[in-house]
């Protein structure tokens, strides 16, 4: 048992009949195929990819995903070279995990960390687990994979930039779970792993995330006055205030809420939006609904990376705009015109989202953007 039985044989290929059979074949003869697929001696890291996305896609649209485990189970245990050197193999333990009650969603998630260290698409699940309040676990992935995506010259800086705010944001999440009262000083000792790479707004960003520090309130006239720079730090904090907001309205559980962040931050307009006409706070504040329908239906490249923060910033999209309105700085007629366009901008979001592999997701999406809002 655990014996490789390719070991010492000269490498052969599967046969390209193997794959026609398989591409014919029902989700039970396709299941028992790929258990077969694994004793064949040229059976390796490309087969199994090619073998296991045919695989997994027949018994997600058959609605029997968590079939997927028994197979991977099954190539573990007769190809463990392959099942332990196929990053796939890892996505797929580490969206079962998260998928199926009672899985060890912090072991997948760090074992897939540690094995790829791949920025985008540690940030991906750790965001899947964030979304689902799981920040423990979100976290473990994140610090895991830290040390190879710090020392990744091929990464883009601004990838790399998003990695630390998640991480930074994740670490402050836990760090509040376990003591509310959280000082700067003990943040700061938990983010040096980071070192120099501590976004500066840190600070603020902990005392406005916990309420501490309400967003002091600002004129309509004032924020429409201020200087493009000095008005992008104030919308920041504006957008960090309004994390107790989801909370305590919407009952978003920590870590989800800090989804919203940055991607809700691009979506506003600010002092260039509306062609530069600004008369009213909405259009610094308010995404324009036509800018919203090119995010909808532009990016699916960009949504497939992060369906979770597409998800949470499009649900927090009518919350941000109520906050506002109770900050005086939207009008309820301004609020009702600029929502009924929006609404009907995000009725085709939710089928975009079944690029996360999570049905709950795309459920929930459905329920939220086409059946009403309703308050945690």
């Amino acid at each position: 048992m655990g014996n490789d039985p390719r070991q010492g044989t000269e490498r052969e290929e599967l046969p390209l009949s193997f794959y026609e059979r398989l591409a014919e074949a029902s989700v039970d003869e396709k299941l028992v195929l790929a258990r077969e697929a694994a004793m064949h001696p040229g059976f390796d890291e490309e087969d199994a990819f090619e073998v296991g996305s045919r695989v997994e896609e027949a018994l997600e649209a058959a609605g029997r995903y968590e079939e997927l485990e028994g197979l991977l189970d099954d190539w573990r245990e007769r190809v463990p070279r392959v099942h332990d050197a196929e990053p796939a193999v890892r996505t797929w333990r580490a969206e079962l995990s998260l998928r199926l009650p009672g899985r060890d969603v912090k072991g997948a998630l760090t074992a897939l960390a540690r094995e790829t260290g791949d920025a985008t698409l540690v940030m991906r699940l750790a965001e899947w687990c964030l979304y689902r309040g799981r920040i423990e676990e979100a976290l473990a992935g994140l610090l895991e994979a830290w040390p190879q995506v710090r020392e990744d010259e091929t990464l883009a800086e601004w990838t790399r930039v998003d990695y630390v705010s998640r991480s930074v944001l994740t670490c402050m999440d836990v760090a509040l779970r376990e003591a509310p009262d959280l000082g700067l000083e003990a943040l700061n000792a938990r983010l040096s792993t980071f070192a120099r790479a501590v976004p500066h707004w840190v600070e603020r960003a902990l005392a406005l995330r916990t309420g501490r520090e309400p967003w002091k309130r600002r004129t309509q006239q004032f924020l429409l006055s201020m200087s493009p720079e000095a008005f992008f730090d104030e919308q920041r904090t504006l957008l960090l205030s309004f994390e107790p907001e989801l909370r305590a309205r919407w009952g978003w559980p920590w870590g989800r809420t800090q989804l919203v962040f940055p991607e809700l931050f691009h979506l506003l307009p600010g002092p260039f939006g509306y062609q530069g006409v600004m008369t009213r706070a909405m259009h610094v504040l308010l995404p324009v609904p036509e800018d919203l329908e090119h995010w909808v239906r532009s990016i699916p490249d960009e949504r497939s990376l992060h369906p979770h923060v597409h998800a949470a910033t499009a649900m927090a999209l009518r919350p941000w705009s109520e906050y506002l309105h109770r900050l005086g700085l939207v009008s309820e007629p301004e609020l009702a015109e600029w929502w009924e366009r929006v609404w009907e901008v995000l009725a085709s979001l939710p089928e975009q989202l079944t690029v996360s592999n999570d049905p709950q997701l795309v459920d929930e999406a459905h329920q939220s953007l086409r059946g009403g809002w309703p308050h945690g």
